[in-house]
């Protein structure tokens, strides 16, 4: 499996792009292509402890946490709203120093040359995507990060464009329009947009798909399902159980702060109490299948393939 509570990442070798620290990561210079490529990045933490001081209390939201992603995989980071999700996604980034434990990029520690580099292309969303938004217009937004790793103007421009495109807000329509003059499902696409620019091997989503109307969700979720075919490795931290299911081949628990469960669904071996334990419902494809007597383990990820199946 490429999640493992605890497990070692094997992954020391070199990438095969440098998303993130210059263009031309996605199939070609400063394009995204028909088929967006990267070369994803592997993952490993132990250890991990985060503690919040609150009103001079310590309060422990990350608890000897570790685990390992193999480079191109796809995770859902699962749990209850407090399980320590997002404090788990900040500390990957580096926007949190942890009290204890530590964080491997590639198979580099914090103390390897090179591993400024590697956090330098991880992209993280946040849940409210209007934090990351602050420019007058949804190009301006999106060209922001390419800029700030000092690419060339025409490779920023063809990013910007790229980015925009893939998510579904095309340049001609949206590129001059306000962030904030943008529906909330069109923020969250700009947001990602804006990561997705400076070419990411590694995604992390906070709740991606909060709030989003049926039609906002279905594009967000192609969006993110290319990207991983792609072999951009995925971190999605979501309470949404039949989200995960539909685009991550790997869970990963947390309850209150500690890992409850990490590896792949395994439903019909036990995956169901890994969720059921920790107030979580299993997907509702598998539960249908288990109902029409079918193999929990062989349920499908999609209702377009559930429907398959079942004709």
């Amino acid at each position: 499996m490429s999640a493992r509570a605890g497990g070692a990442q094997g992954s020391g070798s070199a990438p095969k792009a440098a998303a993130g620290a210059r263009p031309g990561g996605l199939n070609g210079p400063g394009a995204f292509g028909e088929e967006p490529t990267v070369a994803g990045m592997g993952l490993r933490c132990h250890g991990l402890t985060v503690v919040y001081d609150e009103g001079g209390r310590a309060i422990p939201a990350l608890a000897d946490v570790g685990f390992s992603v193999a480079p191109g995989a796809s995770v859902a980071l699962l749990g209850a709203t407090g399980a320590g999700k997002s404090t788990l996604l900040q500390a990957l980034r580096g926007l949190i120093e942890p009290e204890a434990g530590a964080v491997e990029l590639d198979g580099l520690a914090a103390t390897d040359e090179g591993f400024a580099d590697r956090r330098r292309q991880i992209g993280l969303v946040f849940q409210r995507p209007e934090l990351q938004l602050f420019a007058g217009s949804a190009r301006e937004d999106v060209a922001f990060g390419p800029r700030r790793l000092g690419w060339p103007a025409d490779d920023v421009a063809a990013a910007v464009e790229a980015a925009l495109e893939l998510v579904g807000l095309p340049p001609a329509e949206f590129g001059e329009r306000h962030p904030y003059a943008l529906s909330g499902g069109e923020q969250r696409r700009l947001a990602l947009a804006g990561v997705l620019a400076m070419r990411p091997r590694l995604l992390l989503l906070d709740e991606p798909f909060v709030s989003l109307d049926p039609a906002a969700r279905r594009t967000l979720a192609t969006v993110l399902r290319r990207l991983v075919e792609g072999g951009t490795t995925l971190l999605l931290a979501t309470h949404d159980v039949d989200a995960a299911w539909g685009l991550c081949d790997e869970r990963l628990v947390l309850d209150e702060g500690r890992l409850a469960a990490a590896g792949p669904w395994a439903f019909g071996d036990g995956g169901e109490q890994a969720l059921a334990g920790h107030g979580l419902e299993p997907p509702f494809l598998v539960e249908l299948w288990r109902r029409l007597g079918r193999p929990a383990g062989a349920a499908p990820r999609t209702y377009a393939a559930a429907a398959e199946a079942l004709r």
